[in-house]
């Protein structure tokens, strides 16, 4: 289910997945076009698998847009946001390799919780896991980037309400995000040399590597647009 408000929302098309609902429109005060993929993806290994295939497809087809991707992705990243006395380590294993590939392919950004750590809890309380999450882009980061995502208390169901906001306190420039593929592209290690080597600047040291790192962080966007919009997810 989604909902807005139509003062603050410009919705203008919607479009229905098997697992996923996605909306497109505009933040009328902001005037920021966005896309925004509301997830329940299913219990199964295989069907989550095919979910991420699906949505990839969509986020690589409209990919110059904000996008936020949300919701209940019944998978986590790691071990560390799991708690359990039954573990499945090869499974498991596999199923956050998948859920991995598919952030890193598509460029998500994949926020800090605040406010707890885990956003699913078995009614016994002896098991509990990060399920829910906000994913942006980095066209989304770009327009809005302040963004931060808080847990809050649990109440009726067995998740925890997961909420997006925007914190006004400035934190200055936004840093460059390395993508762990970047590595497995052929010419990447001559690109970033060759482009350190042929930059010229005058000053002192400190001076001349901001600099450097200001404007080598420029080129590897460029290139990450130009080097990384078609690699496979899986």
């Amino acid at each position: 289910l989604t909902i807005w408000d139509p003062c603050v929302v410009s919705v203008w098309s919607s479009q229905c997945l098997t697992n996923c609902l996605i909306i497109r429109g505009r933040f009328i005060k902001e005037n920021v076009e966005f896309s925004l993929a509301n997830v329940y993806a299913p219990c199964s290994g295989v069907g989550r698998v095919r979910l991420w295939q699906e949505l990839s497809g969509v986020l690589q087809h409209h990919g110059q847009t904000a996008w936020c991707v949300l919701g209940d992705f019944n998978a986590i990243r790691s071990s560390e946001e799991r708690k359990s006395r039954v573990h499945m380590l090869e499974v498991l294993s596999e199923e956050t390799n998948a859920f991995n590939q598919f952030i890193d392919a598509n460029s998500l950004i994949d926020l800090p919780l605040c406010g707890r750590k885990f956003t699913w809890y078995s009614s016994d309380g002896r098991a509990m896991s990060r399920l829910d999450r906000f994913f942006l882009s980095d066209d989304w980061v770009s327009c809005m980037p302040n963004c931060i995502q808080t847990a809050l208390p649990r109440t009726v169901s067995d998740h925890c309400p997961v909420v997006l906001a925007v914190d006004d306190q400035n934190w200055g420039p936004r840093p460059l995000r390395m993508m762990k593929c970047w590595s497995d592209i052929d010419g990447y290690s001559d690109f970033v040399t060759d482009k350190w080597n042929s930059m010229r600047f005058s000053g002192w040291s400190g001076y001349i590597l901001k600099e450097k790192l200001k404007k080598i962080k420029a080129e590897l966007r460029n290139w990450h647009l130009t080097h990384t919009s078609n690699i496979e997810p899986y």
